[in-house]
């Protein structure tokens, strides 16, 4: 358990510097955006095409990925019900609660922390479930909004902005090194990836530790709380019900990569949505302090468990 809890102390301790140095002003929430445009429009697509030209998809486990899925559907259906109806959030505010809660830290936080631990295949389970939350989920979350905002789409106008996404935008650049099999390996390409790559995780927990330095006061409340264990213990369970009873994956081991990232914290992308939308980010970034923070428990058991 202690030697789990010593290689999770890198992730606590980037987001720690990032949020001292916010609390005592060195860097605010100005700077904070420009390291989260940086890691949005340039080192977590330079992940995904990585992943997508290098990565075996072959590999994917379709009844994890499916399971994990079906997860998220429930979940987020579950906490867009209970903001709206219970909390009384606007239409808008209700869709990103759902998406914070179907949504996993996965870049950032869950797949640094799986390759410390795990190998092969969880990786890879990892890494799709990353690809498809960066186009299905998306798209799904993305389409009601602008539904709720516009109340009708131009469809074409909709989809050219979805393709322009720069997470799809990576899928696709990765999907034509993939097809056309260009080889990448050992070459500045793959070293400018490697590079920028290596940035989403320090560049984006020392960023998250800056917001969250500003919205530090009454962190706790009945709605972030709510959040929190709905995402971090509700969650998980329910894929496990899902899997069991769907999938016949009775074993968690026979779920890794999903089950590692349905025990991380909230999404942080919903608070680019916050901005889209004309929506107060303050009670989502809280709930997202309390899940960081708290996943560090989570983390610990899940990873104690699959190593049992």
């Amino acid at each position: 358990m202690f030697q789990v809890f010593l290689g999770l102390t890198p992730f606590i301790g980037i987001t720690l510097i990032g949020y001292l140095l916010g609390y005592i002003k060195i860097f605010d929430l100005q700077k904070a955006r420009i390291f989260n445009l940086f890691s949005f429009y340039i080192a977590v697509p330079a992940l995904i095409i990585k992943l997508v030209a290098q990565s075996d998809v072959g590999e994917i486990d379709v009844s994890q990925i499916s399971s994990y899925f079906l997860m998220q559907l429930t979940s987020g259906i579950f906490a867009f019900a209970l903001t709206k109806n219970t909390f009384k959030r606007s239409m808008q505010e209700s869709i990103i609660w759902a998406l914070t809660v179907a949504l996993s830290n996965h870049v950032i936080l869950v797949l640094p922390i799986a390759e410390i631990f795990f190998a092969g295949s969880t990786i890879t389970q990892i890494s799709g479930i990353i690809l498809m939350d960066s186009v299905v989920l998306l798209s799904i979350v993305s389409f009601f909004l602008e539904l709720t905002v516009k109340k009708k789409i131009k469809l074409f106008q909709f989809l050219k902005n979805l393709i322009l996404n720069p997470m799809i935008l990576a899928i696709l650049i990765g999907l034509i090194i993939r097809i056309s099999k260009i080889n990448i390996d050992e070459t500045p390409f793959e070293y400018i990836l490697q590079r920028l790559a290596a940035c989403v995780m320090p560049v984006g927990l020392f960023a998250i530790g800056i917001i969250l330095s500003f919205y530090s006061k009454k962190v706790f409340n009945k709605l972030t709380i709510t959040i929190s264990i709905l995402k971090l213990i509700i969650s998980p369970l329910i894929l496990l019900i899902l899997g069991y009873t769907f999938f016949s994956l009775s074993n968690p081991i026979n779920f890794a990569g999903a089950l590692l990232v349905s025990v991380g914290p909230c999404g942080a992308t919903s608070i680019v949505m916050c901005s889209a939308y004309n929506v107060s980010p303050e009670n989502i970034i809280k709930a997202i302090f309390i899940s960081t923070f708290a996943s560090i428990f989570t983390f610990l058991f899940t990873i104690n468990l699959l190593n049992y």
